[in-house]
């Protein structure tokens, strides 16, 4: 091989290399690790949800699960739980029992390419939206106590598809949303700026072009903060700041968005990502509870 060649060999080596790395990125961002067996949540809990299923638009069956309210106070309404990204819904039922406790009717399901639900990609909305109406639809059409309001409850990508989903669904009175995103486009292009010091940043429209391909959706129209403007319903942010998934910035963006008076943030200095799901204060679950709980 003559020298002449040797830099074209280069260059269809890092094109190569950077198809492979960039593919790898898509996959990272929208297949998650799948979890099935979730049982012990129920132990843990000491609770018995029912179950049922949901069909999606486009045939994805999702598994859901529904928490009755405590029959010894009165019904305050339902509570639709969103999980994370690589989560299920059953690890949501520390949280749906802490509701159950003060009137809530809880109800939760594995988003798609979770748990026990059909799929394999996440859109982080573009087709989950749908999916929990669909969801709420089938679970109001389930609930023999019909009365009460509708509130969410979200974490990370939950918060972001619960977000979303508000200004879709009129009944919803109020949400609390764990580390929640403004854009997913600039959470990628942070998490690109971190990795081998910014080297990544340069191949992100190849990213967004592999996300298209095989996830089917364009990760620049994923914009939550564009929701808050849309929905009447009350806001309430819990973000730790220590988060290095999702800078504390975006719910103070979001928060930012909010109707005088529709919006609260509770920034937790000391807490991670995970923290605001799994070490959440009991001050704070409170002050959560407590907002859901408010009559307006």
């Amino acid at each position: 091989m003559t020298p002449f060649h040797r830099p074209w060999v280069l260059v269809g080596c890092c094109m190569a290399l950077s198809g492979c790395l960039t593919r790898r990125a898509a996959d990272v961002l929208t297949v998650p690790r799948r979890v099935v067996e979730a049982g012990h949540w129920e132990k843990e809990t000491a609770t018995k949800p029912a179950r049922f299923d949901v069909e999606a638009a486009d045939g994805v069956v999702l598994s859901a699960l529904e928490l009755p309210a405590d029959p010894a106070v009165p019904k305050r309404g339902t509570a639709y739980l969103f999980h994370g990204f690589g989560n299920t819904k059953e690890q949501m039922l520390p949280i749906a029992k802490r509701l159950t406790a003060v009137g809530f009717r809880c109800v939760a399901w594995d988003s798609r390419g979770h748990g026990k639900s059909g799929g394999e990609r996440a859109s982080y909305g573009m087709r989950e939206v749908d999916d929990a109406l669909r969801v709420i639809k089938a679970s109001r059409k389930r609930d023999h106590r019909p009365r009460g309001k509708d509130v969410f409850w979200g974490y990370s990508m939950g918060a972001a598809v619960a977000l979303q989903t508000l200004p879709e669904d009129s009944r919803a009175d109020a949400a609390v949303l764990l580390a929640p995103f403004a854009d997913l486009s600039q959470i990628m292009r942070h998490h690109a700026g971190q990795i081998y010091s910014g080297a990544m940043v340069p191949f992100l429209p190849w990213v967004r072009s592999n996300v298209r391909s095989a996830a089917g959706f364009d990760l620049r129209r994923i914009k939550p903060v564009e929701s808050v403007r849309r929905t009447n319903a009350r806001l309430l942010f819990i973000h730790g700041g220590r988060d290095g998934v999702i800078p504390p910035d975006h719910s103070a963006r979001l928060l930012a968005e909010c109707e005088e008076g529709q919006g609260k943030r509770l920034l937790l200095p000391n807490l991670g990502h995970g923290d605001v799901m799994w070490n959440l204060p009991a001050s704070a679950y409170a002050a959560a509870v407590d907002f859901l709980s408010e009559d307006h």
